[in-house]
């Protein structure tokens, strides 16, 4: 893994502990910011709402831009923010709120979210999960031709057409003069494939969505944050 200059990050169930909890390994912190002494830029790239996502690369300190929103937004530091979407899933949400509120709650971050929104299975359907998505999906796909829903695993998201993790991250490595060859991205989830299709390597951490998996150039041994770990030690030993 030669002249990696980039590692493209999921948050979620890929940096942290696992794929049910938000707290992060101390390992996971220490070398990411080793792998960006070495100048190996280290994106957050996330589904989160950008405070979010902005506020857990400044505290972990990183200075390599970050993306929210599902690629909706870049933030690259002090005010030099790029809003990619011009459109807003806002009308979506509210219509599959009153619709399917039975199954689904909305997020608390849709209060600081733009362009992308999110609700959450309730806790009585999440053995059915993918069950309730498929209905959500079919629905929003039939009525709306501005947005594509997607599921994290953690929440179902409205995403705007004209926005995308790989669209933002793409435009990322354009700005940082980064070459695919020299990109890799880190994931769990099968809403992290579409940033596989832009970078040279794409790695999926061993606890990963089995769609993810066949997308995975590369897929490691070790689960979320050990699993980003494992990757940072194989750029880090060339």
């Amino acid at each position: 893994m030669k002249n990696i200059k980039l590692i493209a990050a999921d948050i979620d169930g890929t940096i942290t502990i696992d794929r049910r909890s938000t707290a992060l390994y101390i390992d996971t912190i220490r070398y990411m910011r080793e792998l960006e002494r070495r100048d190996v830029a280290v994106i957050l790239v996330s589904s989160n709402a950008l405070p979010i996502v902005v506020g857990l690369k400044k505290y972990i300190g990183l200075r390599s831009p970050c993306i929210g929103e599902t690629g909706a937004f870049i933030y690259f530091g002090s005010d030099d923010l790029v809003e990619l979407s011009k459109l807003s899933a806002r009308d979506v949400l509210l219509d599959v709120e009153r619709r399917f509120n039975e199954y689904i709650i909305s997020s608390w971050q849709n209060i600081f979210r733009y362009h992308d929104f999110a609700v959450k299975v309730r806790k009585k359907y999440r053995d059915q999960a993918i069950e309730v998505y498929n209905v959500v999906k079919e629905y929003v796909l039939k009525k709306y031709s501005h947005v594509r829903p997607g599921f994290s695993g953690y929440a179902i998201h409205f995403t705007p057409i004209d926005a995308g993790k790989d669209k933002a991250l793409k435009y990322v490595m354009n700005k940082l003069g980064i070459d695919r060859e020299e990109a890799v991205a880190i994931g769990d989830s099968f809403m992290d494939a579409e940033i596989f299709s832009i970078v040279g390597l794409g790695v999926a951490v061993s606890n990963a969505d089995e769609e993810l998996k066949k997308q995975a150039d590369i897929i490691l041994s070790k689960p979320s944050g050990l699993g980003f770990v494992e990757l940072a030690k194989m750029v880090l030993s060339k």
